[in-house]
């Protein structure tokens, strides 16, 4: 894909070098003015206009001189542009680059656009708070463009309506994200370009929580689009759902992060980067829980030096966004920590200090229900059933006292654990099982509950 401009679309203004601008009118001048208001459809005053003062003449009318004077070297005229841009527009292109080639860069805006930004007449914008992902934007457009003008504000970095614009016309797309559709030409390519469309998609909308890398969108076809892209990259992605907006939504699963990660340049939002680093870390620790308690006792610990955000519990501790977030859920509902809100950012500070000395000395006096004391103790009762003997499941589901659904996830948990296994009679222990009862009691619950490996 090279967009030359021959490719531009006629509502285009360009700026040419003097000299080159003054022999293209030489030219034009071996014909009548009359003769030329009727071939170029304008008035005397404009092809004078266009001679002596105007700075910028549009793509159309370059083009019916080119007619006139019989020259069809675009490349020429490309050579001898100073800036161009779209007569609304405030800001242009200045040296700009030739061809318009297809990049992973290039990628990146035309998603950006249509996720984030707003395209309307001579106005074009790119929303964004984060500082890093605007500047990144704007050095997207001089690699991709050339010397591109802007303003820089709080939330969005105003640029050349020229270039969507130009994409537009070429990629034959609607930016409107209710009606954007991923251009044909980008489910080709080499692997760098297919990785821009999702890099640029996870910086916009994506959100990373838990284990996964959630991608969302009003435009149902758009995001199987990019799910597509998903696909062609080798992601696993989880099915797509709706939620209430409408907004379609799916997951790159966690067996795909490490990938993804490898794949991806560095992240200009840091927050989004370091969740990605710990999900992928956390993939190769030996255990997936804490102990009951645990968790909770760290938290309060780092806030007893200092009030944290969210992102610098996620960071000192290690653990994913949902699972600090759930910890400082209960916390507050026992009045032991708070926060104050500013500029939408939560920060979380101790509100009962006594309380907080006796729950990092003993968790269990606000933990009910025995969990502490009991922690591993029920799927280390199952294997001990199986000791001696095939057990069928009914069976088994009596001699706890379980509920039928926290039964099954409790079988199906020991079974992906490869602690047991089913046989046509019934459940059996498997090696890895004998082994944990082996172990020395306290040791087995905490493998157990842990799921250390």
């Amino acid at each position: 894909m090279k967009i030359h401009l021959k490719d531009f679309p006629n509502e285009v203004y360009v700026r040419l070098k003097k000299e080159y601008k003054d022999n293209l009118f030489k030219e034009l001048s071996k014909s009548k003015l009359e003769d030329l208001k009727k071939r170029i459809q304008v008035t005397k005053t404009t092809i004078i206009e266009w001679k002596k003062r105007a700075e910028y003449i549009p793509l159309w009318g370059i083009r019916k001189i080119f007619l006139i004077i019989d020259k069809k070297d675009f490349p020429d005229i490309e050579r001898n542009i100073i800036s161009y841009k779209t007569k609304r527009g405030k800001h242009e292109v200045k040296n700009p680059l030739f061809p318009i080639v297809d990049t992973p860069e290039l990628r990146e805006i035309v998603i950006h656009i249509m996720c984030d930004g707003c395209f309307s007449g001579g106005y074009a914008a790119y929303y964004n708070i984060n500082e890093q992902t605007k500047k990144e934007f704007v050095s997207e457009l001089y690699k991709s463009f050339g010397e591109t003008s802007f303003n820089m504000y709080q939330d969005h970095v105003h640029f050349p309506s020229v270039i969507p614009t130009i994409l537009k016309h070429y990629l034959k797309v609607d930016f409107n994200s209710k009606k954007c559709r991923i251009p044909k030409e980008f489910f080709q390519g080499d692997r760098k370009k297919l990785i821009g469309i999702v890099r640029a998609m996870i910086i916009d909308e994506g959100t990373i929580d838990g284990s996964n890398i959630r991608l969302d969108s009003c435009n149902e076809e758009f995001l199987e689009d990019i799910k597509k892209i998903c696909q062609k990259l080798n992601y696993f992605c989880g099915k797509t759902w709706e939620s209430k907006g409408p907004i379609f939504r799916f997951n790159i699963l966690s067996k795909s992060i490490s990938k993804v990660k490898e794949d991806m340049k560095k992240l200009p939002i840091l927050k989004k980067q370091l969740l990605i680093d710990i999900i992928e870390k956390n993939q190769t620790r030996g255990w997936k829980y804490k102990l009951p308690g645990k968790v909770k006792i760290e938290i309060l610990n780092r806030l007893l030096v200092r009030p944290m955000k969210t992102i610098e519990l996620i960071e000192k501790i290690g653990m994913g966004k949902s699972i600090i977030n759930k910890h400082l859920k209960w916390l507050i509902e026992k009045e032991i920590v708070s926060y104050n809100i500013k500029n939408n950012i939560r920060t979380y500070c101790i509100k009962n200090g006594r309380e907080t000395i006796e729950f990092i000395k003993n968790p269990s006096k606000l933990i009910k229900s025995n969990k502490i004391e009991n922690y591993g103790m029920s799927q280390l009762n199952i294997l001990k059933s199986l000791k001696d003997d095939i057990k069928r499941y009914n069976e088994m589901e009596k001699e706890t006292g379980f509920c039928k659904s926290a039964f099954f996830k409790l079988i199906s948990s020991l079974i992906k654990k490869d602690l047991i296994k089913k046989v046509q009679r019934g459940y059996v222990l498997t090696k890895d099982g004998e082994e944990i009862l082996s172990m020395n009691k306290n040791k087995a619950r905490y493998l157990l509950y842990a799921n250390s490996k």
